[in-house]
């Protein structure tokens, strides 16, 4: 029987445990040897504890009391000791070196109420298995909530950050409650990207951070066009954000890691779940195995092809430029499009044949008590066709009929979409000794197809008198296979050691054309990596913390090995004082390049590293200081990044034939570094925070600029975020406000004509120096009011936000006519003030 810790009233008494436990490249293959010396020494050091005969191993899984959801990376500590443990990815916690005494276990998991345990540890022969209780949806007490940690809490590795999606439904959103839109809130994630999803951390760009679902690699996380997440927070329990310095499990990536962890499903009962919003309805349901197993099963998608609502005009009439649906503009983009990529003719009336889906699902089995296997699927998918018909009667100056028609159509195809599937295997040996073994593979595609063919003909003489057939076809796809197995061994108490191998096989391919005939780029590209890892966890001392381990990759491409060294310190100068620092080497061989254009805007392909495009590499230095009480944590990261390998797609290329593909692209370098201040609310009525980002992005071409560094893209100098939550017995009051210095951007200068043999003329544009100029400040105040209620067995939820409260107008590029003398400028603006409405309900 579990044993369920339900807060105060349930709570077992807290008894005194009168016992404690005093326990107390070249350079980077150096970097690598030096530090795996000192992980043997570590794992060779004597133990000083005195107690070891007196003591057992006590292990258990920790488990929601609702739904018998495995609860990962929960902390269980033995009061009135230095005994602890983080519970692995299955829920499983062990603590070594226990007193044969009874003793108080507190285990605390974000958005869980704290709970104490009284275990008989000379009694206690079988595994614990202990439920936590989440936070009603009916209860009327605000005082039953006092003492839970929501949304976000610090992690246990440097610049790590655990969320809560079952807490993201109380934040301000606009159509979906959004996971990586409500990261985008954090301190050092950019939080101004109003277009995009995706997450620029610390000068890092979104497909520089690797993203896991149950293990499988996804490579787009957006929906609408970027405007938000391809995860449906209703089916993912868990989310882990290195923002950093991430551990040497982790590869494959230069700036950070976001884990997602998906939900398993109840063994138990059944449930289901249903909602709806302004953009999409979604349902979620899990059924049991027999108390072995269960299988869940989760589906969204919207309706935006048959309703067209007030808040789908809103934000397609932002991403299109201000045009409305209906109006001949639309987006253009798809993945990686941006400012510049909407059609700009006046063409005939059309409304666009808009929707997007996803599709999750998973089953879980537990052949016995120590083995658990796992299936996961993942589909999601966005289509949109705005091909319209063009024919119609030519007219003369004057408006009359002329003997002429035109004939023909637009052609208008975007689809992009992910699907991934992973089987996995998970062991646990002994207490001590946990296993996971992982197949993983995922399909990224991304088509655009846009062709106009038309005729012009005279009616009187039949007679032919002009024919168009222009258009480009961009098709990218990345297939990925791998291979992982992960072991953790807790050697002793103060040694966790983690080691493993992946395996993986990439293929991309990308085909660009012009016309009919003129293709730019055709590539198939094949790659093999392949990693091991070791990394041990060490309490040194009773205040002094080390990670450090080594990842070491193959790359075929390159033929080449590469050495990445990891470390992590943290000291406690007192029990509220921590000192941290950390330094990581990583390296990237799947790179998405960037094809920035100031008239037509960006079109990102993503391409294997190779010789000509070469593999991307980072340094990270981070140093910071905490100091943390019960509901209070203040903190200060100082991060410093060393980026090589940077790639871009030349600006000056004139899309001709016969191009070599080293003559396509810049390669360079670049920087990134800042400063993060947090201040957090942590528990109680009212919980948030307030941080400031003070950082600085630098790129630096040989080609570009003069060879002179410049800001990139997406720097920001300044960037201030407040969240807040107020929760009274059903109702949850949020709001978020967010100021952030304008980004850069290009600016074309003037335009002029080269006349050629043939006749023709040939446009060329001068361009300003690079990322010169910036836009206005960003600012945004958003609020939300969220209802609980219960219907006999039924939970459910009601909420209202409002996005953009003060309608504050924020640019978001600027596009420039140059045919007008002087250039005529027009700014292309974010959401104003956007209202979004969502019920949910569930048993």
């Amino acid at each position: 029987m579990p044993l369920r810790c339900c807060g105060p009233e349930g709570e077992i008494p807290r008894l005194n445990a009168e016992v404690y436990l005093e326990m107390t490249t070249d350079k980077a293959a150096r970097r690598t040897a030096a530090l795996c010396v000192l992980l043997l020494f570590s794992l060779l050091a004597p133990s000083r504890d005195p107690l070891l005969a007196q003591s057992r191993t006590v292990s258990g899984t920790l488990r929601d009391s609702l739904n018998n959801e495995t609860l990962p990376f929960a902390t269980v500590q033995v009061i009135g000791t230095k005994i602890e443990a983080i519970s692995n990815r299955e829920g499983h916690f062990v603590l070594l070196d226990v007193p044969l005494a009874v003793v108080v276990l507190r285990i605390s998991a974000l958005g869980y109420k704290p709970a104490e345990v009284v275990v008989d540890v000379a009694a206690q022969s079988e595994p614990l298995e202990i439920a936590l209780a989440g936070v009603p949806i009916e209860l009327d007490e605000v005082a039953a909530i006092a003492d839970v940690d929501r949304i976000m809490k610090a992690g246990e590795h440097v610049s790590q950050v655990a969320v809560s999606p079952a807490e993201l439904v109380v934040l301000p959103n606009v159509g979906e409650v959004d996971i990586f839109r409500s990261i985008q809130l954090m301190p050092g994630i950019a939080g101004s990207n109003e277009q995009s999803a995706g997450l620029f951390v610390r000068g890092g760009t979104p497909d520089e951070n690797l993203v896991l679902l149950d293990g499988m690699t996804v490579y787009h996380v957006d929906h609408f066009f970027g405007f938000f997440s391809a995860f449906n927070a209703e089916v993912v329990k868990d989310v882990q954000v290195y923002k950093s310095a991430y551990p040497a499990k982790y590869g494959g990536r230069t700036s950070g890691v976001i884990d997602l962890t998906g939900r398993s499903g109840d063994p138990e009962a059944p449930h289901v779940v249903a909602g709806i919003n302004m953009l999409s309805v979604q349902g979620a349901g899990e059924y049991p195995l027999g108390g072995r197993g269960s299988i869940f099963f989760a589906a969204r998608r919207s309706y935006t092809d048959l309703v067209q609502t007030g808040l789908y005009n809103d934000i397609f009439g932002m991403l299109s430029g201000g045009a409305q649906p209906g109006a001949g503009f639309a987006p253009g983009g798809g993945p990686g499009g941006g400012p510049g990529g909407f059609a700009n003719a006046q063409l005939n009336q059309t409304t666009p044949d808009f929707y997007f889906y996803d599709l999750n699902g998973k089953i879980t089995y537990r052949p016995t008590n120590i083995d658990a296997l796992a299936l996961s699927v993942y589909n999601g998918q966005d289509n949109l066709d705005r091909s319209r018909d063009l024919s119609r009667d030519l007219q003369g100056p004057g408006g009359g009929a002329i003997p002429a028609n035109l004939t023909g159509g637009l052609t208008d195809l975007t689809g992009w979409g992910n699907f991934g599937l992973s089987g996995k295997w998970s062991r646990q040996w002994s207490p001590r000794l946990f296993s996971n073994a992982l197949l993983a593979g995922s399909i990224y595609y991304s088509d655009n197809d846009r062709r106009t063919q038309t005729e012009i003909r005279d009616l009187d003489a039949d007679t032919l008198i002009r024919s168009v057939n222009i258009g480009s076809l961009e098709k990218n796809r990345i297939d990925d296979l791998g291979f992982m197995l992960d072991n953790e061994w807790q050697a002793t108490q103060a040694h966790k050691v983690e080691f493993g191998l992946a395996l993986k096989r990439l293929g991309v391919d990308f085909r660009f054309t012009r016309g009919d005939s003129t293709t730019l780029l055709d590539l198939d590209q094949q790659g093999f990596e392949g990693a091991l890892y070791l990394q041990d966890t060490w309490k040194a001392l009773p205040r002094l913390g080390l990670n450090f381990g080594a990842r070491g990759v193959y790359y075929d491409n390159t033929n080449s090995l590469y050495l990445e060294p990891r470390l992590s310190a943290s000291y406690s100068i007192s029990d509220r004082v921590k000192l941290v620092g950390a330094y990581g080497q990583y390296h990237q061989f799947v790179k998405r390049v960037v094809n920035e254009n100031v008239l037509e805007g960006s079109r990102d392909f993503w391409l294997l590293a190779e010789d000509e495009v070469g593999v991307s590499s980072a340094q990270h230095y981070v140093l910071g200081a905490s100091y943390e009480t019960a509901p209070l944590l203040f903190s200060a990261e100082l991060y410093h990044k060393e980026l090589q390998g940077l790639s871009e797609f030349t600006l000056r290329f004139r899309r001709d034939t016969g191009a070599e593909i080293e003559n396509l692209f810049f390669e360079g370098s670049g920087y990134a570094q800042g400063l993060e201040l947090l201040a957090q609310k942590k528990v109680g009525f009212y919980t948030g925070w307030i941080s400031y980002t003070l950082s600085q992005v630098r790129h630096q071409f040989p080609g570009l600029n003069d060879g002179e560094e410049f800001p990139a893209l997406h720097d920001q100098t300044h960037e201030v975020k407040l969240v807040g939550s107020v929760t009274g017995g059903r109702w949850t009051l949020s709001s978020n406000g967010l100021f952030a210095t304008g980004r850069p951007y290009t600016a074309p200068e003037s335009e002029y004509f080269l006349d050629l043999l043939d006749g023709s003329q040939q446009s060329y544009i001068h361009v300003g120096e690079k990322n010169a100029l910036r836009l206005a400040y960003y600012s945004r105040f958003d609020a939300s009011v969220l209802y609980r209620f219960n219907l006999g067995l039924w939970n459910g939820t009601i909420g209202a936000s409002v996005f953009n409260v003060l309608d504050h107008t924020n640019v978001w590029y600027r596009e420039f006519d140059l045919s007008a003398t002087p250039p005529l400028v027009t700014d292309v603006t974010y959401l104003g003030r956007t209202l979004n409405l969502s019920v949910g309900i569930g048993i």
